[in-house]
């Protein structure tokens, strides 16, 4: 029976990856380097902040750590926050809504980290909607690793039978369903999905996600 859903946050529920891209490139235009859209959001969207730090550092032979160049890039994006923040996805606040409406518990699962979240769920007001939100600064691993996933499992006390998990992603995919929760994919203008990434079932609006779910609660109550 479901008992939960995990979603993911940049690209799956706000429309945020305009703004880390910027922020990496910021960061690369001193070094003479410059990262095409094109390139960051099929290779890099959804990647954690240390893994895109250290492909950027070894692909440009940039002199500079992967601590310091994280440091840099996360400063950039929190400044960006100051006069831009991201916008929900089409149908984003209308779908947790009616997930929140249901006996499903909410959790957010998401490769960034806490300061960069809070921000945009403070002026959503989406706050009330992740009683438990699990970010960068809770696993030592990141996504593609399970442990995201698995940290949520133990803290709401469920299997992972018992949990849907919402990507966009490849990397994201990968953590959930190597959690062992079910996986729905949700496809965006920044990412391309290909068959055998692991997800179960592949929507194309957080519309459709939404009938889905009602449908999964009702045969659930309906095993009762």
């Amino acid at each position: 029976m479901v008992k939960a859903i995990c979603f993911d946050f940049d690209g799956t529920l706000v429309d945020s990856e305009h703004l880390h891209y910027a922020s990496w490139q910021a960061e690369l235009q001193p070094f003479g380097c410059s990262l095409e859209k094109s390139r960051y959001m099929a290779q890099f969207s959804g990647v954690s902040t240390y893994a895109t730090a250290e492909t950027l550092i070894r692909d440009y032979q940039l002199p500079i750590t992967i601590e310091q160049l994280m440091d840099k890039k996360t400063a950039r994006f929190l400044a960006l926050l100051q006069t831009e923040l991201p916008v929900p996805m089409p149908g984003a606040e209308a779908l947790l809504q009616k997930i929140q409406q249901t006996e499903l518990a909410m959790a957010l699962v998401t490769g960034s980290y806490r300061c960069e979240i809070e921000p945009v769920l403070d002026n959503l007001g989406w706050r009330d909607f992740f009683p438990l939100i699990v970010t960068r600064d809770d696993v030592q691993h990141a996504k593609p690793h399970p442990e995201p996933y698995l940290t949520a499992l133990e803290r709401l006390n469920l299997s992972a039978a018992e949990c849907l998990a919402l990507e966009d992603s490849p990397t994201g995919i990968r953590s959930a369903h190597d959690a062992g929760l079910t996986v729905l994919a949700v496809t965006t203008v920044h990412t391309t999905l290909s068959a055998d990434v692991g997800y179960s079932a592949i929507f194309y609006s957080l519309q459709e996600v939404g009938e889905h779910v009602r449908q999964l609660v009702s045969a659930s109550f309906a095993k009762e």
